[in-house]
């Protein structure tokens, strides 16, 4: 795996180690009037009793690599401790379509064992090239213990060092997956936007992680969270070499759409692709302990970011993938500005897949606008922020000459 992909995409945000999506503004209270304490109590319910085996045999479909002591992490592969098809417990986008809740998906993510190593094996690579779950016979070095709640709130599965790893069946490999695998002259860089017509983002991510792209000489696993920024990136930027090339939108268009206290509002200007995202995080709740609203803003202009999106870090990415996916589908570019809403009732860290598969899903119906339309919009759904969006927000100051001309 290239380390140079990865810094070209994280550059000085690896200081952070966690990004904004994973990490607290605040935590001494939080939404709906919790205390810290009763949080960490609620998410620590959620999690299953400890298993008390250190064998087992399950079906699993993905690898996890950690962060901590980078470079020398470990490498882990996720199942639940009994046998049955974890499709749903590791598949955003099925998450999404069922509208499950916070309490259900933490649940689900608890129930998984990371069944971790210091060296990856060549079954862990095989279990990231497949096309579906794959049985397995798991031996730990002992009972997993449960890594109850830290102290940011955030759930954290059972974990235990793996003594050995049993394939219980060939594993059925993507094809394209592993020609790339294969190909040790092929940049991983290359090999992400070669795939990513044909494979979901996700399957991107899980395999990008497990070091199965790149140059032989630079190939290595890369961090589970810093894998998913990475390829949402690289499969973006391919989507806006297209997008660039299409007619600019002829009119204005504003989308909505909610999910688990997630609020998001779109608005596609007529103009050269612009991107900006904007996150209100409200006060008194989990991101954000003060009394004031706390606004997160990013942009890029035509000619693109040379820095990392630090504010809004892994949610700028995974937004603006979504977004590019609308665009391509109708060949067209814009202006593009989001509005994300963090409420109350986001109360607990999901990561930055909610914000990919909420804005993947708000380009259904849509509401036509005057240019300074988005002006009154932005006016009625945040009337309290109104004067500190139109203020921060690059994309509306670069509109306000136009906006007078009404």
């Amino acid at each position: 795996m290239s380390s140079q992909f990865h810094q070209k995409i994280v550059g000085k945000s690896q200081k952070l180690k966690i990004s904004r999506e994973t990490s607290f503004m605040g935590y001494e209270k939080l939404a709906k009037g919790m205390t810290a304490k009763e949080a960490r109590q609620k998410i620590q319910g959620l999690m299953p009793s400890k298993i008390d085996k250190k064998e087992f045999q399950a079906y699993t479909q993905s690898v996890f690599i950690g962060s901590h002591n980078y470079p020398k992490v470990n490498s882990g592969v996720l199942s639940p401790g009994h046998p049955g098809d974890p499709t749903l417990m590791d598949s955003p986008e099925k998450w999404y379509a069922k509208g499950l809740n916070i309490e259900k998906i933490d649940s689900l993510r608890t129930s998984l064992i990371n069944s971790r190593s210091q060296e990856q094996s060549m079954e862990q690579k095989e279990i990231a090239m497949a096309s579906k779950p794959v049985n397995v016979e798991i031996e730990l070095d002992r009972k997993p213990s449960n890594n109850g709640v830290a102290g940011r709130v955030k759930p954290v599965s059972s974990s235990a060092d793996m003594k050995d790893m049993i394939l219980g069946e060939n594993p059925s490999v993507n094809r394209k997956i592993e020609k790339a695998f294969y190909d040790t002259d092929l940049k991983a860089e290359t090999a992400v936007k070669e795939l990513s017509d044909d494979l979901d983002v996700y399957k991107l991510q899980n395999s990008f992680s497990a070091g199965l792209f790149g140059r032989e000489e630079n190939r290595e696993i890369v961090p589970t969270r810093w894998s998913i920024t990475a390829v949402d990136d690289q499969v973006s930027k391919t989507k806006l070499g297209k997008v660039k090339q299409h007619q600019e939108l002829g009119d204005t268009r504003y989308f909505k759409n909610s999910y688990l206290g997630n609020d998001f509002h779109i608005f596609l200007m007529a103009g050269r692709w612009e991107y900006e995202l904007m996150e209100l995080k409200r006060p008194n709740s989990t991101w954000n302990a003060s009394k004031r609203t706390f606004i997160a803003q990013n942009y890029e202009p035509f000619s693109g970011r040379t820095r990392y999106a630090d504010e809004c870090a892994g949610a700028y990415y995974a937004a603006r993938l979504g977004v590019l996916e609308y665009l391509e589908s109708i060949q067209r570019q814009a202006k593009v500005l989001i509005v994300r809403d963090v409420t109350p009732d986001y109360w607990a860290p999901l990561g930055v897949w909610i914000i990919r598969e909420t804005v993947r899903n708000a380009f259904g119906d849509y509401t036509t606008l005057e240019e300074k339309g988005v002006k009154d919009v932005i006016g009625e759904e945040f009337r309290f922020q109104y004067s500190n969006i139109m203020n921060q927000s690059k994309i509306l100051k670069g509109s306000q000459k136009s906006l007078k001309d009404y």
